[in-house]
């Protein structure tokens, strides 16, 4: 089969399209024909070495994909051969930039009929983290004010869709009046480009002072300090990515700054979840899948790339210029 491996680790040049053998599902695993595999920010992380866990070089990439059940063994019986499915697991270790993958049976999710595969390959990492930020992390309540930073990317379009399905009060970060643009056409109720705007004052204006109730950052960087600037009292960020770096400020001084508020920071990893209660994490994928089949919610889709054009889609994500999702197709 075609894959893609990461032989060492390394800029998007480092990656290599090989062949493979066709894998085999061992006990309680499952064969799938991969339709589309989605790209994501921790596929850029894990092959720069930027991640805080490593894995074993060579690697194939990808933390998600759909597909057809090609097999399965003897013992699974909660998907069939031939049967549609969404693919994420319960770690970012599985192996979707390929032509087939083996997964464990319980990191399948079967997909109603009609549902598109692209979408279905984009939905579950930046849906699902979302998800779980908004509702089991925050707990957050309609009428509240959440800041989304990179709101134009994936986590960000996901976070103001289903913001928008619980009655939330979503402000956007972007870098660019275009990006902008499209937020707001996700359903974002404002939008501030970063670049060109003061973010504090204009998050002042737009909440009458009051600030924020939660912040969801994928930057971090040297972000921390403005976004404990702009929490209400009572508000918290939770921290999930780090695209601009590890956090500059001291975080000790920022929370006890903040002491008197209540004001906190949390960080959040989707696979931490799927592992602590992967009863809620099951549920979770359920529930995603049917606002999907129900067009409730619907991944924007930023291009389509053949498997062999995996380089391009690493450089095109670090480049900032995606909005959405990218897909690969073997």
């Amino acid at each position: 089969m075609k894959a893609i491996q990461v032989p060492r680790l390394g800029p998007a040049d480092v990656l290599q399209l090989v062949d493979l053998p066709l894998p085999e599902p061992g006990p309680g695993q499952v064969l799938v024909e991969v339709a589309a595999a989605s790209v994501n920010y921790i596929d850029v992380l894990l092959r720069q070495g930027a991640y805080p866990v490593s894995r074993e070089l060579p690697y194939i990439p990808g933390v998600e994909c759909s597909g057809t059940v090609e097999s399965v063994a003897p013992e699974v019986t909660s998907v069939r051969p031939g049967q549609k499915v969404a693919v994420i697991g319960k770690h970012d270790f599985l192996k979707c930039y390929a032509e087939y993958v083996v997964v464990d049976a319980e990191d399948i999710t079967p997909l109603p009929d009609g549902v598109d595969m692209d979408d279905a390959a984009a939905m579950p990492v930046i849906y699902l983290t979302a998800h779980f930020m908004l509702n089991a992390m925050a707990h957050a309540r309609k009428g509240q004010t959440v800041l989304i930073h990179a709101a134009a990317g994936g986590v960000g379009t996901a976070a103001i869709q289903l913001g928008k399905l619980a009655g939330l009060k979503l402000i956007g970060l972007t870098s660019s009046d275009e990006k902008a643009q499209f937020a707001l056409e996700q359903g974002c109720d404002h939008v501030i480009n970063y670049k060109s705007e003061d973010v504090a004052a204009r998050v002042q204006q737009i909440t009458g002072g009051e600030g924020v109730d939660l912040s969801l950052n994928s930057v971090a960087g040297s972000t921390f300090g403005r976004d404990f600037e702009m929490l209400a009292p009572l508000g918290q960020v939770i921290w999930y990515g780090a695209a601009g770096g590890l956090p500059t400020e001291n975080l000790a001084e920022l929370v006890g700054a903040g002491f008197g508020q209540s004001k906190g920071i949390r960080t959040f990893v989707i696979y931490s979840l799927a592992n602590r209660d992967p009863t809620l994490y099951a549920r979770g994928k359920q529930e995603m899948v049917a606002l999907l089949a129900a067009t409730k919610i619907s991944p924007p889709i930023h291009e389509r790339l053949p498997l062999s054009e995996a380089k391009r889609a690493h450089t095109l994500l670090e480049s900032g210029a995606v909005k959405g999702k990218l897909i690969l197709r073997p």
